[in-house]
């Protein structure tokens, strides 16, 4: 067993970021598009090169990835993640359990088991027991079967950075639909091999800036796996908006200790970054009416984390605090983003503006850096 903490990036095109929404066609962001793959592992090429890192290996890979539960999600709903995955002659089995998803920072502890070949339902007694600690092992190796799949090329540099191994990921998914169509993504992935979780941070930090300044895309922080969003788009499994009720956005600040305030803004953080999963899934994995609820959940949201801790009695100036001052900023310069702003306009036109600005927001160097700030203040002291 081991430690998985990686950083997941959505790689989406350079023009997502340069302010400039539609003109003529009334269009969002969340719309099927891709960067040109070869191009951009050229430029990453260079970035790498020129870096303080060093390369100690590249290579590209196809991976065929098998995932295993049963007709009720008993595994899923366990928080384990059953895959086999086939990368040439190699076949290897894997579970994966819950510890952290959240802002595009995942760790898991990972076990992974070699097979000699691939079958047709992995047999659930070559992982530790402790696993399904609570479950009924004999039951559900007799319920569990192949219930999606997905193949991904892969491209992966190895480096050295400050004394810390750092695997790089660059993969070009397809997703099979529940219609029989096909989604394809990009992703990032930043892997942690060896060192610490600080120099990972760091790492990717001065990675995102030379991508930008490169102009080679730009980046979106993910909290869903490949695994979730194969389920989603396979029709296995869907992402409902959070109930506002459920997540105190629609309640007053309010005074409120320190620890509260950071409890809460943890909480505002997290319904934010599911809300904007599901906007990105596109028509293929969530319907336009529940696109119009989780926007109208993100408006709320995002005023929320601004006025949270500041009344009058009592001023937040923990953590979350830069956060609070860039959203702020970001609204002030993108009035459609402020749920108290009035409009005129169709609920059609005000949607795909609103989109375009949160587009740049999540896609921007300074939110996903203050967000991996956050989110990394408990793991700063880890390491592989």
């Amino acid at each position: 067993m081991s430690n998985e903490i990686e950083i997941k990036l959505v790689v989406q095109p350079y023009m997502a970021a340069d302010g400039n929404g539609p003109k003529e066609k009334i269009q969002t962001p969340y719309a099927e598009s891709g960067v040109d793959g070869q191009s951009f592992i050229a430029g990453m090429n260079r970035l790498l090169n020129d870096s303080e890192a060093t390369v100690i290996s590249s290579c590209d890979l196809d991976l065929e990835n098998s995932y295993y539960d049963t007709a009720d999600l008993a595994l899923y709903k366990a928080g384990i993640a059953l895959r086999v995955r086939k990368t040439g002659s190699d076949i290897e089995a894997t579970i994966k359990t819950r510890r952290m998803s959240q802002g595009g920072i995942h760790v898991h502890p990972e076990y992974n088991i070699p097979l000699v070949e691939k079958p047709e339902v992995p047999d659930l007694k070559i992982f530790p027991e402790h696993i399904f600690t609570g479950l009924d092992v004999e039951a559900l190796q007799k319920a569990v079967f192949e219930n999606m799949a997905q193949n991904c090329r892969r491209h992966i540099w190895l480096v050295s950075y400050r004394g810390t191994e750092i695997e790089i990921s660059y993969d070009r998914v397809s997703y099979k639909t529940a219609d029989e169509g096909r989604v394809s993504g990009q992703e990032v992935e930043l892997e942690l091999k060896k060192g610490s979780a600080r120099a990972l941070r760091e790492f990717a930090e001065g990675l995102i800036e030379s991508v930008y300044g490169a102009g080679l895309a730009v980046f979106r922080p993910e909290s869903l796996s490949k695994m979730h969003r194969a389920a989603i788009y396979a029709g296995i499994s869907r992402l409902d908006p959070p109930a506002v009720d459920d997540t105190g956005i629609s309640g007053g600040a309010g005074h409120s200790s320190s620890e509260q305030t950071e409890k809460n803004l943890a909480g505002l953080m997290s319904v934010l970054s599911r809300s904007a999963s599901i906007l990105y899934l596109g028509d293929a994995g969530r319907t336009s009416e529940c696109a119009e609820k989780t926007m109208g959940i993100i408006m709320l949201a995002l005023r929320k984390v601004i006025d949270t801790g500041n009344d009058a009695d009592f001023v937040y100036s923990g953590r979350y605090a830069p956060m609070q001052s860039l959203l702020a900023g970001f609204i002030r310069h993108n009035p459609e983003l402020d749920v108290c702003e009035p409009s005129n306009e169709s609920s059609e036109r005000i949607f795909v503006k609103r989109a375009w600005a949160l587009d740049r927001l999540l896609t921007g160097a300074d939110f996903i850096r203050v967000l991996l700030e956050i989110n990394f203040a408990g793991l700063e002291e880890e390491s592989v």
